[in-house]
């Protein structure tokens, strides 16, 4: 595992990312492997929609590279919605490798857009926006 992801507040199965395989100031690019203990296996599918949950946790993993050599390195945030957001599979299988890519394309303060992408292999599997806050509610 990153040392980034141990700075999410996501712990267990809920944290969805196994590593950061690439991160620079403003892009990620994340892997997840959908194993069968996979806290959204249902059935030995995954939805599609995990790719929601997978493009927020990317772009928090990108604010825990930022804040890496700060006092404050954890990161806490929340997903305030989907701007856009495309997926072209009807759901993943159990053995499935994605990469989640994350640019951010806007910041003001707490507030940050990014748009996102996932792929399987080297198809593109999913693609949306998202909005973010950073802190806490």
């Amino acid at each position: 595992m990153h040392s980034l992801l141990k700075n999410l507040p996501h712990e267990g199965p809920m944290l969805f990312l196994d590593d950061v395989e690439e991160v620079s100031w403003s892009t990620i690019r994340t892997r997840t492997t959908f194993g069968p203990d996979f806290l959204m296996v249902h059935e030995g599918a995954v939805s599609p929609l995990v790719v929601l949950e997978l493009f927020a946790q990317s772009a928090a993993a990108l604010m825990a590279h930022r804040q890496a050599k700060t006092d404050r390195p954890d990161v806490s945030g929340f997903l305030l919605g989907a701007r856009k957001l495309d997926v072209h599979v009807d759901a993943f299988a159990v053995g499935d490798v994605v990469r989640t890519e994350a640019e951010e394309k806007w910041g003001a303060g707490a507030l940050a857009q990014f748009d996102c992408r996932c792929f399987l292999g080297d198809r593109l599997v999913a693609e949306g926006a998202i909005n973010v806050a950073a802190g806490s509610l």
